[in-house]
């Protein structure tokens, strides 16, 4: 039998409440939740009375600290990312970080060198995307059915955020220390998709709107993405819509065409075959927390920050210049 991972969680907000914990309850077999840290007692008192009465601190160094556990799952503001995951890393531990991997993209290098300068550990972003079902069975029509080309991809995600909002209230994301805004605290997930589906995106745009002040500098955007394959793909991200609601994926390939509606998958055949594939889906992130299993007991090492970095620098630098077609750099 596999050693099971032994796992300290820093943050206890909704994120690690809501997505991360029932998560965890699927892949006890893998990793096992022994600690977790708050600096609201409460938080982490509350916290930890969920996973089963396991021990909790209000601050990080005192679970670090801890020699029993071998890796901790990071669910704090973007903007602590990189000062937790340097003491981690500091203190042995293998590291998951809840996306966007940075809040800049000056931080987001910064978390390139943390995990360059620690080889020997396993360092992930939390992009449960990259991992979600709807995800993997794309890229199995596409390699294995007689679809052709991918060559683009049309994505509406349009909501409105109220000001009470779970995801809202902590106020970080609308904060001048996180420019991006929900951009990209949300937009890294889209790009993640359409990386995986087409391919590296080399070129892109975006026009963005700023209708509640309240969300931060902008809280919508469009963008228009190329890829080295010649692919195309575009992404409506709005978070103040009025009286509309939609979350709808259309990817296009020569010979086929799917459609995801966030619980039904549609595959279409150009000889008039039609699939609708349903499955219970937590998103992706029972699938991530075991591919971070998986890697530490690999024994090698080994990062994937340079895929978060991928996701979030078409984010940061097309908001760098909206309205203009930038060539992306590293």
């Amino acid at each position: 039998m596999e050693k099971v991972v032994r796992l300290g969680l820093i943050g206890c907000g909704v994120a690690a409440r809501e997505l991360h914990w029932p998560a965890l309850r699927q892949v006890g077999d893998a990793l096992q939740l022994v600690a977790v840290c708050n600096r609201s007692a409460d938080k982490a008192q509350a916290m930890a009375a969920l996973a089963g009465g396991i021990d909790w601190y209000n601050d990080w160094q005192s679970l670090l600290a801890r020699e029993d556990i071998d890796a901790v799952d990071i669910v704090l503001p973007a903007t602590l990312n990189l000062e937790a995951t340097r003491a981690a890393l500091a203190a042995g531990k293998h590291v998951l970080v809840e996306k966007p991997l940075a809040t800049d993209a000056d931080e987001a290098r910064a978390m390139l060198a943390l995990a360059a300068a620690h080889p020997e550990r396993v360092t992930f972003v939390a992009e449960n995307f990259r991992h979600a079902w709807f995800v993997h069975r794309l890229r199995q029509w596409l390699a294995e059915e007689d679809t052709g080309r991918p060559y683009a991809l049309h994505w509406h995600a349009m909501d409105t955020m109220t000001h009470d909002n779970r995801y809202i209230v902590s106020g970080w994301r609308g904060s001048q220390a996180f420019p991006g805004g929900l951009l990209l605290d949300a937009g890294v997930h889209y790009v993640a998709v359409v990386r995986a589906l087409l391919g590296e995106v080399v070129e892109a745009s975006i026009d963005v709107s700023s209708v509640d002040p309240f969300l931060g500098r902008y809280d919508g955007g469009s963008l228009a993405l190329l890829t080295e394959h010649g692919a195309h793909a575009s992404l409506n991200l709005y978070f103040s819509t009025a009286g509309h609601q939609e979350w709808r994926m259309v990817l296009l390939a020569e010979r086929g065409s799917a459609e995801f509606d966030g619980a039904t998958l549609t595959l279409r055949h150009g000889d008039g075959r039609v699939l609708r594939e349903t499955r219970p889906d937590d998103q992706g992130y029972a699938a991530e927390f075991r591919a971070f299993a998986a890697a530490i007991r690999a024994g090698k090492g080994g990062s994937d920050f340079a895929e978060g970095w991928r996701d979030m620098r078409v984010i940061c630098q097309t908001l760098a210049q909206p309205g203009t077609r930038v060539r992306l750099g590293d």
